[in-house]
């Protein structure tokens, strides 16, 4: 009789029906499920998409701040060119040092030839210091069929080394590495070329002859200018 009453299920009250409101089965809570384990999942789950979320937008936006373009970057300009045969650009007046006096150079017929040179000394009017120079003509010419004279100093721009004119291409590609279709002045000391058919700029944002296309060179040789009075040069003012 015993064994009969401990057959039967337990009494469970059934609970009432709700109209409209489906039956559901009610879950018996085990050991291995404690209570409220059901809410730490989903705070859990609510928590990893959440990191998911801001892991993203970090992503997002590293990725936003490398494709912006850098504002330190600084445009490359190319140097302009002087035509050949063309005036030097009007120098600033305030950037010139007078002279005593116009210095003779020399007759134009001594620089007949395109890329002919010739050496002279001009005098600074300021620290009476004797300066040494080179003119160079320039390939064409004037309209007058005057030439084209280039003059500069022979002292390399902040340095103790004297430019030279490189009148022979074998000799710029093998000493300089510099490869060239005509005559460029150097500084053998530094390895700087500077071409004599493009214009650079000058402190003060004056253009003068002389670009440095290779080397380390800061700015063109220092400018001498060249006038011709009949059949002579003269040196009239340095840079």
């Amino acid at each position: 009789m015993a064994d009969a009453i401990q057959s039967k299920p337990k009494f469970r009250a059934d609970m009432p029906k709700i109209p409209g409101v489906p039956d559901q089965p009610i879950r018996e809570e085990t050991a291995e499920t404690p209570p409220g384990s059901g809410g730490l999942i989903a705070r859990a789950a609510i928590v990893g998409a959440a990191v998911v979320l801001v892991s993203g937008a970090a992503w997002w936006a590293y990725r936003a701040t490398r494709s912006l373009p850098s504002q330190t970057e600084t445009p490359q300009v190319e140097a302009a060119s002087a035509p050949v045969g063309s005036p030097l650009p009007p120098f600033p007046a305030a950037a010139w040092l007078q002279s005593n006096g116009p210095v003779e150079v020399g007759a134009a017929q001594e620089l007949a030839r395109p890329w002919s040179s010739k050496r002279f000394l001009f005098r600074k009017h300021l620290t009476n210091e004797t300066v040494p120079a080179l003119v160079v003509r320039l390939p064409g010419g004037g309209s007058n069929g005057e030439g084209t004279y280039w003059g500069f100093s022979l002292q390399a721009p902040y340095g103790r080394c004297e430019l030279e004119l490189v009148t022979e291409l074998n000799r710029l590609a093998s000493q300089y590495g510099y490869k060239s279709r005509y005559p460029m002045v150097g500084d053998p000391c530094t390895g700087t070329v500077y071409d004599p058919l493009r214009l650079g700029t000058a402190p003060g944002g004056a253009w003068v002859r002389g670009e440095v296309v290779s080397g380390a060179g800061l700015r063109p040789p220092i400018a001498i200018e060249i006038r011709v009075r009949g059949n002579q040069l003269l040196a009239t003012q340095i840079e």
